[in-house]
């Protein structure tokens, strides 16, 4: 069984639709010996702001010596990226080994009968097809679980098998069905809250605080950011009701100042200022709400030195996040795909460039609110570049065309409009819309021999 196979396997098991339960994973697991139970885990879930903030709360920790697993989703480049140990993507071969174990012991399923309908339906080809999201489904015929309740079971038998001392676990969209809520953390996290997935979650900001606030444990230390008040008052009830403590920002833990020149107050401890190695208001509260978990862990024998704690917020990294690339002029890729992140990415634009406006390359998915998004960006760009990823669920870039007044250039692709912007001079240029568009960018700038660079490298050299 080769990668190919787990990941053509796997995204063929993803219906139209996602189904919310934790049974059937509760179940699997099982089977496997319940390796989820000798997890130390970190439980994060929210709209937007999990993966930053769990990125900070992974370089401190490491920084302090411990063994991390980060599981995160959806990746951008490589299907690897989902599962982190100590900073690294884990091996092909490692996937393979633990989606061998998934389907032998979790599922009863031969792994050869998987490689021959793979290869018989031609599926890892298909995969690759614009039309793969028409397609999938069909691996749904060997078992009912679902591309995230086995990627899940995946990042439990990956980490319980790597000797860790934390696991971060990222919900997928939900939090009280997600696959990833059969977890028994020692801190839960909430994140700030959005109308975001509303077919699946609920309509209302109340009736999706209730789906995130699910995460919530009997007893369970809660870190919460700052909600707006009706998410409040569902996360607070929820908490009440398990007897879970709960601590928010700007009540019980304080973050002051902006990115360049951070200082936290978590209990009674003080720290910073530090320079963030994530540019953006945004992300001084993201390492706040990092920061608000290690009293707990340290009452669980995970503690971290304030010294640990300062060089790892200084010299995070993390994809797509405002990451800066220096070729040709200045490059942005950013993963900002529904209208609080595009805000959020709007704010960081003007913090950094002040007045000088910017080139906007931009693709959506056609669910997502591309007209709100564009209200925050277009203002800030001097020209705007449509373009469609090669995800089969991208918007036509034509039909944004007519929200946008000013100079309006569209594209076939993404690379298509990165090409014609490479040798052009002008500001700064921004790449953003959805996660397809992201990874595709970063994947050609890769291709050309450019390297990231990020405020957490520049901390790491001026440090020596």
């Amino acid at each position: 069984m080769q990668i190919e196979h787990v990941t053509a396997f796997l995204y063929a098991l993803k219906p139209k639709g996602i189904r919310f339960g934790l049974e059937n994973t509760r179940l699997v697991l099982e089977k496997l010996g319940s390796p989820h139970r000798d997890l130390r885990v970190v439980h994060l879930a929210g709209s937007n702001g999990k993966g930053s903030t769990a990125a900070f709360l992974d370089s401190v920790l490491r920084r302090a010596g411990r063994r991390v697993g980060l599981y995160t989703s959806p990746h951008l480049n490589h299907f690897r990226e989902r599962f982190r140990i100590d900073g690294q993507p884990v091996t092909d071969r490692e996937i393979c080994a633990a989606a061998r174990r998934l389907l032998e012991e979790g599922l009863e399923i031969d792994p050869r009968q998987v490689v021959e309908w793979v290869e018989r339906e031609d599926m890892v080809n298909k995969m690759g097809s614009e039309s793969w999201y028409r397609l999938r489904g069909g691996a749904s015929d060997f078992t009912r679980l679902t591309f995230f309740e086995c990627t899940t079971i995946l990042a439990v038998l990956l980490f319980a098998n790597a000797d860790l001392d934390v696991a971060l676990m990222e919900c997928g969209m939900g939090g009280r069905l997600d696959a990833t809520n059969v977890l028994d953390p020692l801190v839960s996290v909430i994140l700030p809250i959005h109308l975001e997935h509303t077919e699946w979650l609920g309509d209302t900001l109340e009736a999706i605080a209730g789906e995130k606030a699910g995460i919530i444990k009997p007893g369970v230390p809660v870190v919460c950011s700052r909600q707006a008040p009706e998410a409040c008052r569902v996360i607070s009830a929820r908490a009440a009701e398990l007897g879970a403590p709960l601590v928010y920002l700007g009540r019980e833990f304080e973050a002051d100042g902006e990115w360049r020149a951070a200082s936290f107050q978590i209990g009674e401890r003080c720290l910073g200022p530090v320079r963030l190695g994530l540019p953006g208001a945004h992300q001084v509260e993201n390492a706040a709400v990092a920061l608000a978990c290690l009293p707990t862990l340290e009452q669980h024998g995970i503690p971290a030195e304030d010294s640990a704690v300062l060089k790892g917020l200084s010299r995070v990294t993390w994809p797509a996040r405002f990451e800066r690339f220096e070729a040709a002029g200045e490059w942005i890729v950013d993963a900002a795909h529904n209208p609080a992140g595009a805000q959020v990415l709007a704010s960081t634009i003007r913090d950094l460039f002040s007045n000088e406006q910017v080139r906007l390359v931009f693709g959506v998915l056609g669910d997502k609110r591309a007209e709100e998004m564009l209200e925050h960006l277009s203002p800030l760009a001097s020209r705007i570049d449509l373009v469609r990823s090669k995800d089969s669920r991208a918007r036509d870039p034509k039909t944004l065309a007519p929200l946008i007044s000013g100079p309006v250039h569209v594209h076939s692709s993404v690379e298509a409009a990165l090409e014609q912007l490479w040798g052009e001079p002008g500001g700064p240029v921004v790449i953003c819309g959805s996660l397809t568009v992201a990874g595709e960018a970063r994947c050609w700038l890769e291709q050309k021999g450019v390297s990231p660079w990020s405020e957490g490298g520049e901390a790491a050299r001026k440090a020596g």
